[in-house]
């Protein structure tokens, strides 16, 4: 395993881990009806909320958990997928990750809100153990609503489910 960076416990802004990932949807991810697999489309979006976790803490992160995913708009062989990530929240061991996926279809310019989702992703140390996230910059007042309706969410969490 390699060594990871001090830990800047200072704190980061929304904007320095925000992600965009984008990739066209290929016949491989989809059925036999053109629809691109669900799974397919959460893998891509576990794998952005990773990149935006990674980015605040600059450690390892896992995902703990998956909410309120909406499945808008289906997704298509030969569409343009964009996944933008954001974090909302961070507590001590935990951020919050929201994310909006785009489907594109790239011969008529017309884009859909296909699906958006809140992904839990914990810090953690060499060892696997959860370790401390560093604090979040909130520099908008949009981006201090969505703290606190995520703030709102962690602690229903913890007090439903521990996390």
């Amino acid at each position: 395993m390699r060594d990871s960076p001090k830990p800047n416990l200072e704190g980061r802004t929304i904007a320095q881990s925000a992600v965009s990932m984008a990739q066209v949807m290929l016949s491989s991810q989809a059925n036999a009806a053109g629809n691109v697999h669900g799974g397919e489309i959460m893998m891509m979006m576990d794998n952005a909320a990773g990149v935006v976790a990674a980015r605040h803490t600059r450690s390892y992160v896992v995902t703990a958990r998956v909410e309120n995913i909406n499945f808008f708009e289906p997704i298509y062989i030969g569409n343009l997928v964009t996944i933008s990530g954001r974090l909302t929240f961070v507590s001590q061991h935990t951020m919050e990750v929201e994310l909006m996926v785009i489907a594109e279809d790239l011969l008529t310019g017309r884009q859909v809100q296909a699906l958006t989702a809140y992904f839990v992703m914990v810090c953690l140390d060499q060892a696997g153990r959860p370790k401390q996230v560093p604090t979040l910059i909130l520099q908008t007042d949009d981006e201090r609503r969505r703290f606190e309706q995520g703030q709102g969410r962690y602690e229903e969490r913890k007090r439903t489910s521990g996390y």
